[in-house]
């Protein structure tokens, strides 16, 4: 069996979590019920897995991962919504000028 040390460290200002598990015959990591909770896993929860640099192992939630990812494309600049109803005017008019030199 494999000795697998784990730290979670969420966030800076936070209790950082760390304890050794074991990696069974079949290659399962059973997760402390108390890193389950703090990160708030379940049962049939993915996670990501990847191997840091420095060969640490990083499980991060996918709930986590898509945390991390609000905010990383910017700001729009102008109303979303706004843009998707200009854009379907443009096409409707194309659409009705298709339509208008289809029948003439």
């Amino acid at each position: 069996m494999l000795l697998v040390w784990w730290v979670i460290d969420i966030v800076s200002h936070m209790a950082r979590l760390g304890g050794t598990t074991r990696l069974d015959g079949r290659g399962r990591l059973v997760l402390p019920i108390e890193v389950r909770r703090r990160l708030g896993l379940r049962p049939g929860d993915e996670l990501k897995i990847s191997e840091e640099a420095d060969g640490v192992l990083r499980v991060e939630s996918r709930r986590a991962a898509a945390r991390s990812l609000i905010g990383s494309a910017g700001r729009a600049s102008g109303s979303v919504v706004k843009e998707l109803r200009e854009e379907r005017r443009r096409q409707a008019a194309a659409e009705d000028h298709e339509a208008e030199r289809g029948t003439g």
